[in-house]
């Protein structure tokens, strides 16, 4: 989400200047928001330089009316050891653009950018959190309506879990033009480039992998519980390592996937393109795949026993399995609902 040119236009503007450490420069950086009124009576744009932020073992909360600022992802950096909420946490009516954001982890949370508001304005950020012990992410957002995020690169890595690019728990938020790349090792629990749980998300025009060969489970995109809304549209999405892989995993009926490519590339009988395992007693109820490409190592698509899928428009390779009590509907279109055959084409004529 971006802010009205108008807001931004009557905004005070404050160049932080560089400290001789990067300790005095993050020490300046958060002088200078907590200077600002906590009322929100005040809008300003704190200009950053192009250095290093450190803001030590203490994250910077912001407030309304607070935008960041950098020079260029790969100049101006904000970082932490926090394992507190994250190194940068959100605000309604405040924002990021233009920065790097990391948290180099070593406590039992390691989150780069944490946000519980409405109306954060994040975009043309890099996002990357190492090292937690319990739990990492690039960018989590919880218990947050209507945000609106574009051109974020997030990465997330370390040895314990979970491990995830991007978290969104109860939140509603559209992702667009973005990047997610999560990297789990061998004691991680789950690995994944976006995880939902809860809420609705969006995204759109997304490049998103997961890599944990050690892991438990890896999934490009996890959407977890019965309450989920997830969108993927226009989008790329890779998942490999473990003994259980997807590009894709719905864990509820409510996942939509639309003119994009899954591809589950470990090298075992358990890596899929789609992976279904949710349970809905209304058979009008089911997950949807259209116009994509959808890949795995042996299976392209897996249903677990009660799941129903609708696939139209698409190629699978290889073919599908389905558990007992499933439901895959192979279809032209939404009005032809004559099954085809497992890679989506007619029945041979008699």
């Amino acid at each position: 989400m971006t802010p009205a040119p108008d807001v931004l236009a009557t905004a005070r503007i404050r160049v932080i200047p560089l400290g001789t450490t990067t300790l005095e420069s993050g020490a300046l950086l958060r002088a200078a928001v907590e200077a600002v009124p906590s009322d929100g009576s005040q809008t300003w744009v704190m200009k950053l330089g192009a250095g290093t932020y450190d803001l030590g073992g203490t994250g910077l909360v912001l407030k309304t009316g607070v935008y960041l600022e950098g020079h260029g992802a790969e100049v101006s950096r904000i970082v932490s050891s926090t394992p507190g909420d994250g190194t940068v946490v959100g605000a309604t009516g405040a924002g990021l653009r233009n920065l790097y954001v990391g948290n180099t982890g070593g406590g039992e949370w390691s989150v780069a950018v944490f946000n519980t508001s409405a109306g954060f304005a994040v975009s043309d950020l890099k996002v990357e959190a190492l090292g937690g012990n319990g739990f990492t992410a690039g960018l989590c957002y919880r218990n947050a309506p209507s945000n609106s995020l574009s051109r974020i690169e997030a990465r997330a890595s370390s040895n314990r879990g979970p491990v995830f690019g991007y978290a969104f728990h109860a939140s509603d938020v559209t992702l667009e033009d973005s990047k997610a790349n999560a990297q789990g090792g061998p004691a991680v629990s789950e690995t994944a480039g976006v995880f939902v749980d809860a809420g609705s998300v969006v995204l759109r025009r997304m490049l998103i992998s997961a890599f944990a060969p050690q892991g438990d489970k890896t999934f490009g995109v996890d959407a977890h519980g019965n309450s989920t809304q997830v969108i993927l549209v226009d989008s790329e999405v890779f998942a490999s390592g473990g003994p259980l892989s997807a590009a894709v995993r719905a864990g509820t009926a409510g996942v939509s996937v639309r003119s994009s490519r899954l591809k589950g590339s470990a090298g075992n009988d358990f890596s899929y393109g789609f992976y279904a395992d949710f349970s809905n007693p209304d058979p009008n109820v089911r997950a949807g795949i259209d116009q994509s490409i959808i890949e795995g190592f042996s299976t392209s698509l897996y249903l677990r026993g009660g799941t129903r899928v609708r696939l139209s428009h698409s190629r699978i390779h290889p073919a599908p399995h389905a558990e007992a009590a499933t439901t895959l509907t192979c279809v032209f279109t939404s009005q032809d609902t004559t099954p085809l055959d497992a890679q989506c084409r007619p029945p041979p004529n008699p």
